[in-house]
């Protein structure tokens, strides 16, 4: 059994600066390498800019990837959970709101995407290219 330094889910318990508290432990999220890809291109703006005239290219998106890295920071495993861990975007997402564009092999944009989420996380390419 392991031990929780952080007390049991949902159960009020003293901590050790003397406060008492509750852990309340988020529902768990599944999601495939096409959902993190999505996820990945709402937070940095990459998908159809449906009030311009402009349409999203891979070299458009190839772009604005280049472009986050090197203002913000490098897209590492730990970067991209923090960026698609927002509860309200996940459920967004999981209800299919209009705010966040479905996954296309259609969309160049949509695939670079994919091939960024298999860079991050070389685990995925591994399992799409078994089936």
């Amino acid at each position: 059994m392991a031990r929780r330094s952080i007390g049991s889910h949902g159960k009020p318990c003293m901590r050790q600066n003397g406060k008492v508290m509750m852990t309340i432990r988020p529902e768990p999220s599944i999601l495939n390498d096409t959902d993190l890809a999505m996820l990945i291109g709402h937070r940095l703006e990459i998908k159809h800019p449906y009030w311009d005239e402009e349409q999203m290219t891979a070299d458009k998106a190839v772009h604005m990837i280049w472009k986050y890295e090197n203002e913000n920071q490098r897209l590492t495993k730990k970067h991209a959970l923090e960026l698609v861990s927002d509860a309200w975007y996940l459920e967004n997402y999981h209800q299919g709101s209009d705010t966040h564009e479905m996954f296309s092999k259609n969309e160049e944009h949509h695939l670079v995407l994919l091939q960024l989420v298999h860079r991050i996380w070389p685990e995925f390419k591994e399992s799409y290219r078994s089936e």
